[in-house]
């Protein structure tokens, strides 16, 4: 492989990009709400389910603050990540999320799904802009709060 082949793959910024996708999945885990933080720019936006996106720290704050009350333990597994470079310093992501929940009275549920990002790189290295969550199905939980996963369906409507 040629080394402008090597190059256009832009490996270095990859890495960074998966690392940050480690890191929220990892302080998400631990209730690190200011690590969380670290991954998004200050203007992000993210929805989480249903059709309203939060904007800025300030609300995602609040929403994890929330979240981590609610639940005393929880497991993010991030794989399958697809990055793809859309400009010098912006790109789209996307990658599957297994997140396990358990609240105060022992009750689990699980989503399975998708995060799909778009990241800047600004000063201060990569962040998230945008991270909105799509449900391929939850266990132990309604999905009527969810935003699902449209799938496609074969001509014959199988």
């Amino acid at each position: 492989m040629s080394s402008a082949r090597l190059d256009g793959l832009r490996f270095p910024d990859r890495f960074d990009i998966e690392q940050l996708m480690y890191r929220y999945a990892k302080a998400a885990d631990m209730a690190d709400i200011a690590t969380q933080l670290t991954v998004f720019h200050a203007d992000c936006r993210v929805r989480f389910s249903g059709d309203a996106w939060l904007e800025g720290h300030d609300a995602l704050r609040a929403a994890w603050t929330n979240a981590y009350t609610r639940y005393l333990q929880t497991s993010h597994a991030v794989t399958n990540i697809s990055i793809a470079f859309t400009g010098t310093d912006n790109a789209n992501a996307e990658s599957l999320i297994t997140a396990w929940h358990r609240d105060a009275q022992g009750n689990e549920w699980t989503l399975h799904g998708r995060y799909i990002d778009t990241w800047y790189k600004g000063m201060e290295g990569w962040k998230l802009q945008t991270r909105e969550i799509v449900a391929a199905g939850a266990v132990g939980r309604d999905e009527a709060s969810l935003t699902m996963i449209e799938r496609l369906t074969l001509s014959d409507g199988h």
